[in-house]
């Protein structure tokens, strides 16, 4: 089971090592995995909570990114048990969930999740995350150990009961979603406030106490990254895939737009 990204992606987190991903939220080729292991990415959130995609993507784009050692996480919209496991049993080999401020939410999820006995997953009539050669039963069991449930830590409720979260038996992680919680604060965009960085803090000392792995995202300056890595932040949402282009278009454009007005002042 050890070759599956499931498997590979939990072994960065016990060693302590980065794992960086990417939100899938305009992407619609199932090349966007391939593309991402190629920049020595681990990890891609399919978004279904605000994106303009469709489920069905997550199939192709999902499956695709298995096949080249990347983990396909979902972030479903909702915490309905019938929209993670559409989400799941096509292609999705874990979840982001978002919005969870209680243990009892969080243990539910971690559910909704898994087949029996572990949770009530409805089965499908096949599981392609592992191939075709193998039998249901077989497939759905390394599914179990594979799959990587994140719930994310968004409000102050969430960070008042994060301990008691983390104690939630198939919760594997703990996500804050930096700008969720910094509107939830009264401090939108403050990336560098004290108030997020004692969030992630105690973070991930709840990750940290229960043998759990704690991930973010929100950040695009590079300055607040220096604390959250300090913490203990391993996973790591670096930036969507519509501002990955944006910021590499920005560098381009800059760059030649340098050069020519370089050109041009030793010219005149």
């Amino acid at each position: 089971m050890s070759g599956y990204p499931g498997s590979t992606f939990r072994a960065r987190m016990r060693s302590g090592e980065l794992a960086l991903g990417s939100n899938l939220r305009l992407s619609r080729s199932a090349e966007a995995g391939p593309i991402l292991a190629a920049c020595g990415f681990h990890w891609a959130m399919l978004d279904f909570e605000h994106s303009p995609a469709s489920p069905h993507i997550a199939h192709d784009v999902a499956l695709s990114a298995i096949r080249a050692g990347i983990l396909p996480l979902a972030r479903p919209a909702s915490h309905d048990p019938h929209e993670i496991a559409g989400l799941l049993t096509n292609g999705a080999l874990g979840l982001v969930v978002p919005h969870v401020d209680t243990p009892e939410q969080a243990a539910a999820v971690a559910r909704a999740a898994r087949f029996a006995p572990r949770g009530n997953l409805s089965v499908p009539g096949t599981l392609a995350h592992f191939g075709y050669d193998k039998g249901l039963p077989e497939a759905c069991a390394i599914f179990n150990e594979e799959v990587v449930v994140a719930v994310m830590i968004e409000s102050r409720t969430a960070v008042a009961n994060v301990e008691a979260i983390a104690a939630v038996p198939g919760v594997d992680g703990l996500f804050i979603g930096g700008s969720d919680l910094l509107w939830d604060l009264g401090l939108p965009g403050r990336y560098d406030a004290p108030e997020l960085l004692d969030a992630v803090e105690r973070t991930c000392a709840a990750a940290a106490h229960d043998g759990l792995f704690a991930g973010m995202g929100g950040p695009r300056d590079e300055g607040p990254w220096h604390g959250f890595l300090r913490a203990g932040m391993r996973m790591i949402l670096t930036e969507n895939d519509l501002s990955l282009m944006m910021r590499g278009a920005r560098d381009r454009r800059a760059f030649f737009e340098g050069v020519l007005a370089g050109g041009a002042a030793v010219g005149a």
